[in-house]
């Protein structure tokens, strides 16, 4: 393996900021310090990766990684690993990743990220939904930009998206196979990319099964995707008189909000309602009964983004490109039924 920026500072007993440094001719360096660093250099016979690339616009060796505050949480981890497989990747790269987060009220003279402000970086990747005002403005500074798990075909943007639609195409296929019919959807009306297409896989498993869909068994209309989210939406559905057997929901976050309804209304899960999410967060697997998901391999998210936006860096004419990382359904206990299933619709 060939040696990195790491390698040389262990070296030369120094940070790799100060080899960084030395290799972009940053500031004062102590001589001593500086022949420490060449030797090590020419020790290790360390090539810089970023050498080939044009210095005239790689001037940082930093990405920027920019997320909305409510995703970037410890109750709900999925942009947390994102931001790790990234930071994991760009070390190959001797990159450094800079986070910024940005707020829902955001404004460009009070939210934008410092880094871009004082050009310290050479790409920029933003992960999951933020005000479309933030796109607007980071393309302002005319740097390479991937979108991660967000963005439509109107963007002009490269993007690294999810399987959505196969996703919850297979998760609700797995219901249909446990001999369920009566099966729900609960999503958002938040205008994300990702709700559009994992309701689009769902609607085809359903249709291409031939199995009813009920108006009553889905639910748009809340605007997050929260647990309280699906808490609320359950409970409005079965208010109104509806009786899915089997829900499908946009995440995880709804679908535990799904169970934990369920379980304030008497409703028994999975007996009498099956559940599957999206995401496979941590906690999906330690709730009881364990959560069935549509398992996302969130570092290769931050892996592909990161290969994305240094593959835009190394070559500034290219064309946006859209790439997608596959999923993979977990069964666990919340869709599994133990006794005969009884078809209810006659009872909606």
């Amino acid at each position: 393996m060939a040696p990195t920026i790491r390698d040389v500072a262990k070296r030369a007993n120094v940070a790799p900021s100060t080899v960084s440094a030395v290799l972009n001719s940053k500031g004062y360096i102590h001589p001593d310090t500086f022949a420490r660093v060449q030797k090590a250099i020419r020790d290790l016979e360390y090539t810089p990766r970023r050498s080939a690339r044009n210095l005239t616009q790689q001037v940082s060796g930093n990405i920027g990684f920019i997320v909305h505050d409510a995703h970037f949480n410890q109750a709900e981890p999925f942009y947390t690993r994102v931001f790790l497989g990234a930071e994991l990747k760009a070390r190959e790269y001797d990159l450094y990743v800079l986070l910024s987060t940005v707020p829902e009220r955001y404004s460009a003279r009070n939210d934008l990220p410092r880094f871009l402000l004082e050009h310290n970086v050479d790409g920029i990747i933003i992960a999951g939904s933020v005000p479309r005002k933030v796109i607007l403005d980071v393309l302002n500074y005319k740097l390479p930009m991937v979108l991660v798990d967000f963005g439509d075909d109107e963007m002009n943007v490269s993007r690294v998206l999810i399987e959505n639609r196969l996703g919850t195409k297979r998760a609700t296929q797995h219901l249909i196979e446990q001999g369920i019919e009566n099966i729900g959807y609960i999503g958002a009306s938040d205008g994300h990319p990702s709700e559009r297409e994992r309701f689009s896989g769902f609607t085809e498993a359903i249709n291409e099964a031939g199995v009813p869909l009920h108006a009553d068994w889905i639910d748009h209309e809340e605007k997050d995707t929260r647990t309280e989210n699906g808490i609320v939406a359950f409970e409005r559905m079965w208010n109104r008189g509806a009786r899915p057997r089997g829900m499908v929901c946009f995440n995880d976050a709804i679908a535990l909000g799904v169970m934990r309804a369920a379980d304030r209304l008497g409703v028994h899960v999975p007996d009498d309602l099956a559940v599957v999410g999206f995401d496979d967060v941590e906690v999906a697997g330690l709730v009881s009964p364990s959560l069935s998901t549509v398992r996302v391999f969130k570092e290769e998210l931050g892996v592909a983004a990161v290969q994305t936006i240094t593959d835009m860096i190394d070559h500034p004419d290219r064309k946006p490109v859209t790439s997608r990382v596959g999923v993979e359904f977990v069964a666990r206990k919340s869709s599994f039924v133990n006794h005969l299933i009884r078809n209810t619709s006659d009872e909606t």
